[in-house]
């Protein structure tokens, strides 16, 4: 017969394992201080840096031409004071223009920092591919468009980000069928990311995005008419009109009429109150709704007073908000919708509210 293990054996154990997890607990504990304390110094440490040579910069930025050696002071500054102030110096390329910014990107270039970036975004290190991408967003010249198209196909989802918004921020028309393309891809690049990028590109961008309004994927045609609208491009409307027409999915004529609300075409406004039809899926007519007032189309506004009274919350809201939007005869028509009783004359009326809040705080800010 086999012996059972005494109890001593069993305390012994739970003694030792008590000890053991006692110590870990004090590593980790003594790893987190330590890891605080060593973050804390370096951050002091790279202030200092920073300080000691910030004069100079700002001096750079300000165009003080009272001291035409100040680039030679900070070409000259060691590698370990110029690797502190380089993101400082990046971080300003967002908030000068014209020579202010031709000074800063010709430091960066004496230093050297466009030549490794131009070469960091070859490196195998992500974190080095992303924060060589965001500096050459940043910066711009030759070269710098096709590198960062390149990186929209990287392996790494926070590195294929980064090149996006580097792309919005140089508006290089040539990058916009990339990033039509990125939509279209398995996976695709982060919608809202290339949403913007196209924004900042504006009308060059149109041509790739009607390559693209006949696939066959729903989100693919929803995110391009979407993207029509971001830009602006009042051309591209009769194509919009046609996506609200008779495209099959209701997310593609979501954002087909809200895209056409955005671009302001007078041409699609019956298209958009037929939109507004009992018969249409409720998300649609919410939209379509919001999308007269912002059209501003006068014609609108007998089939917006009608949809304040609407049996549908939603869509009674937005028409009388819609109203509002339109001067004169919007407001005319809820001002008579507020004199009556019922549903309608509550949403009238709240929307009467906000439209004159609206206009007090837009007197008051400066």
């Amino acid at each position: 017969m086999i012996s059972p293990v005494s109890p001593s054996v069993d305390r012994d154990l739970l003694i030792v394992a008590a000890v053991c997890l006692a110590v870990v607990l004090v590593a980790l504990a003594l790893a987190v201080l330590v890891g605080r304390w060593w973050l804390r110094v370096t951050d002091a440490r790279r202030a200092r840096l920073v300080a000691s040579a910030r004069p100079w910069l700002v001096q750079l930025v300000a165009g003080d031409d009272e001291d035409p050696v100040v680039v030679e002071r900070l070409v000259a500054v060691d590698p370990r004071t110029w690797r502190a102030l380089e993101p400082v110096t990046v971080a300003m390329l967002g908030k000068v223009r014209g020579e202010a910014r031709t000074a800063v990107v010709g430091l960066l270039e004496r230093r050297g920092s466009v030549e490794r970036a131009m070469r960091g975004v070859h490196r195998r290190s992500a974190v080095v591919r992303a924060r060589s991408a965001h500096l050459l967003g940043a910066v711009g010249g030759p070269g710098t468009t096709a590198q960062l198209v390149r990186l929209l196909g990287d392996r790494d989802l926070e590195v294929r980000a980064v090149a996006v918004r580097a792309l919005g921020r140089l508006a290089d028309p040539m990058s916009a069928t990339a990033l039509v393309h990125g939509l279209l891809r398995t996976p695709p690049l982060p919608h809202h990311l290339v949403m913007a990028a196209l924004r900042q590109i504006g009308p060059a961008a149109v041509p790739p995005l009607l390559a693209a309004v006949d696939r066959a994927d729903d989100l693919v045609r929803a995110q391009v008419a979407e993207a029509l609208g971001l830009v602006g491009a009042v051309a591209t409307a009769p194509v919009l009109v046609v996506m609200l027409r008779i495209d099959h999915s209701t997310e593609v004529r979501l954002r087909a009429a809200r895209a056409l609300g955005r671009i302001g075409a007078p041409v699609s406004v019956d298209d958009v109150i037929a939109a507004t039809s009992a018969r249409e899926p409720l998300a649609l007519r919410v939209t379509a709704a919001e999308a007269l007032g912002a059209l501003g189309a006068r014609r609108a506004v007998p089939v917006l007073a009608d949809l304040v009274g609407d049996p549908v919350h939603w869509v009674a809201h937005t028409a009388a908000a819609s109203l509002a939007a339109i001067r004169p005869d919007g407001v005319a028509a809820l001002t008579r919708l507020a004199g009556r009783s019922g549903s309608a004359a509550r949403h009238a009326q709240e929307a009467l509210v906000a439209a004159n809040a609206k206009r007090l705080l837009a007197t008051v800010r400066p």
